[in-house]
């Protein structure tokens, strides 16, 4: 049978993009967080009656739990897709740090840090959601710098979890930052730093 994102069983094809719908609401979330976002803001950014929605998707926590995890699997894609396979692992992890300076840079920020920020104090289940986040990039960045590390490029004193959660740190206190604080091109460069001190 064939199923929805959000996991429900469909018996005929629904009248409507589930995905665009979804992307529709990331982009209400994204621009403008989660308690601002308002049930008319969601009805008109995806086309939708309140009943549609709901049905589909539950309520609007449960649609903003889809809709993160949405920007998350793409945000995730599109920073891993800098990786060359004709590469060395270090140029690879550059090419990510660089990557992730460049979104950072995004008017309304990163959504991952948005929520972190807005709800994961107080909704549990936003908190585990984006702890499940953080552990799988951490586990990438940890494979990267490990890689780089067998082919002689980072110094092999060095403990690549360790290399990992400070870069993830790094990535988080960045996209924080830079709203205001600092210039996109001195955080690149504070991030290229940080990876120059390990080689």
């Amino acid at each position: 049978m064939v199923k929805t994102l959000t996991g429900r069983p469909v018996g005929r094809p629904r009248e409507f993009d589930e995905e665009q719908v979804l992307s529709a609401a990331m982009e209400a979330f994204w621009r403008k967080g989660y308690e601002a976002t308002s049930l008319a803001d969601l009805t008109e950014c995806t086309r939708m009656n309140k009943a549609s929605l709901y049905r589909v998707f539950g309520d609007k926590h449960q649609l903003f739990m889809a809709a993160l995890n949405n920007y998350s699997d793409i945000e995730f894609r599109e920073t891993t897709a800098v990786i060359s396979e004709s590469a060395t692992p270090l140029t690879n992890l550059r090419a990510v740090v660089q990557k992730v300076s460049e979104d950072a840079g995004s008017d309304k920020g990163c959504l991952v840090i948005n929520s972190m920020v807005e709800l994961a104090p107080h909704d549990p289940e936003v908190k585990q959601l984006l702890q499940g986040f953080a552990t799988h990039r951490l586990q990438a960045l940890q494979g990267m710098i490990t890689q780089a590390q067998a082919a002689g490029e980072i110094r092999p004193g060095l403990e690549p979890y360790r290399l990992a959660v400070a870069l993830m740190i790094a990535f988080a206190g960045s996209a924080t930052m830079i709203k205001g604080f600092m210039p996109g091109a001195q955080i690149e460069e504070n991030l290229k730093d940080l990876i120059d001190s390990w080689t």
